[in-house]
């Protein structure tokens, strides 16, 4: 850990292309991961997983990026939540947050939410998963849900054919949100959503009652 901080803060004092490479520890549903990294002010290629400096500076705190947390985990929660949402940008990974096990010292998964200053979510009601869908059908789901969310007269009318009803609408990072019923969402989206026909209506998503789908980055995620 000393000899981590001691690099960090050696190499963030050379002012000409700054390059270090850290290593740290998360644990994910109780099971530890080692992560290495390498974060640049430059663009690196081939460097495995790499981070700009600016990306991991935007997400994490001081705290956290010169220390870490104490214990055995000590990966900033940007780091994890990379972990949990691979393929998605920064921008993209914006309407997800940590759902953290204090107790446990563990994270068990992601949501969608608002995110303290560790993106570990502050009211955390869901859990979320990827859903086994193509990119095609991702961006289907996508643009079928955002042409009915900019045309509020659709909307509301879609919303008056179901009894529970629910909302549609388009995150500052892009990514399509839709939250309700099972009954509601397969409504909404009609035949672009016909992919994610046996996720909802599995008995146990039905008695959910509200779920979220959130469709970014060429993916869909479902929240319950």
């Amino acid at each position: 850990m000393i000899l981590r901080v001691l690099i960090i803060v050696i190499l963030q004092c050379v002012f000409v292309g700054p390059v270090w490479a850290a290593s740290c520890v998360t644990s994910l549903s109780g099971q530890l991961y080692q992560i290495e990294y390498t974060s640049s002010a430059q663009d690196l290629n081939g460097t495995g997983q790499f981070i700009p400096k600016a990306e991991m500076k935007g997400n994490t705190t001081v705290r956290e990026r010169l220390f870490g947390k104490w214990g055995k985990v000590d990966c900033p929660g940007y780091i994890t939540l990379k972990q949990f949402t691979p393929g998605l940008t920064d921008a993209e990974r914006k309407p997800f947050c940590l759902v953290y096990d204090k107790e446990a010292d563990t994270y068990t998964g992601f949501s969608e939410g608002e995110r303290n200053a560790y993106l570990i979510c502050k009211n955390p009601k869901t859990f979320c998963e990827r859903v086994n869908a193509t990119k095609a059908e991702a961006q289907s789901i996508a643009r079928t849900g955002l042409d009915i969310a900019s045309r509020a007269a659709l909307a509301t009318a879609q919303s008056a054919l179901s009894p529970d009803g629910g909302t549609i609408f388009s995150h500052s990072s892009g990514a399509l949100i839709v939250k309700g019923s099972a009954n509601y969402i397969s409504g909404a989206l009609g035949a672009s959503g016909a992919s994610l026909g046996a996720t909802l209506s599995a008995p146990a998503v039905v008695a959910a009652g509200a779920v979220t789908l959130i469709g970014v980055g060429g993916a869909v995620y479902f929240c319950r």
